[in-house]
């Protein structure tokens, strides 16, 4: 007896048997809320878990409406650059052709000043040769002509002037 005296005397077998009584009443009182905490963390992580593949899910959807999007965008964007392109053109022409029908008008009314100067210029040159005509003719006539003829004729030319005039106004 002494040895099994010596066994229960024994602090390291107390120590062993208080630990295995722990442990078993642990095991048995623990379990259930051990497990119950455990079971409730699971179901956080899966419930985490659920929410993140849902939120995955709709980051996927958002990000292929998102490319639709971009998609219609970018066709959008290419349809105005075409247009823009085609308007680009079509401004060019007629601008085009506004330039050559200026320029065209530009060149018609300087060939119509041109022909205006120069009818200008042809009655000034009329009126010149006229004038020294006169001139010469009065001359001439002033050297040649008594003082009766002379009247005569100055009456004459008088009388004319209103032919004259006319005939001058139908020349310009």
């Amino acid at each position: 007896m002494s040895e099994t005296h010596g066994l229960l005397a024994d602090t390291y077998t107390w120590t062993i048997v208080s630990l295995l009584l722990f442990l078993g009443l642990a095991y048995r009182f623990g379990k259930k809320p051990v497990q119950g905490w455990l079971d409730g963390e699971i179901e956080k992580i899966r419930q985490q878990l659920e929410q993140a593949k849902r939120l995955r899910n709709e980051a996927e959807a958002t990000l292929a409406d998102y490319r639709v999007r971009q998609q219609v965008a970018m066709a959008e964007a290419e349809a105005i650059v075409t247009h823009a392109k085609a308007e680009a053109a079509r401004l060019r022409q007629v601008a085009e052709a506004d330039l050559q029908a200026a320029l065209a008008r530009h060149e018609q009314q300087a060939l119509d000043r041109i022909r205006q100067a120069e009818r200008e210029a042809m009655a000034d040159v009329r009126q010149a040769v006229i004038a020294e005509a006169m001139n010469l003719a009065k001359t001439a006539l002033a050297e040649s002509m008594d003082q009766a003829t002379a009247q005569r004729l100055i009456d004459q030319a008088i009388a004319e002037m209103p032919q004259l005039q006319a005939t001058k106004a139908k020349a310009a």
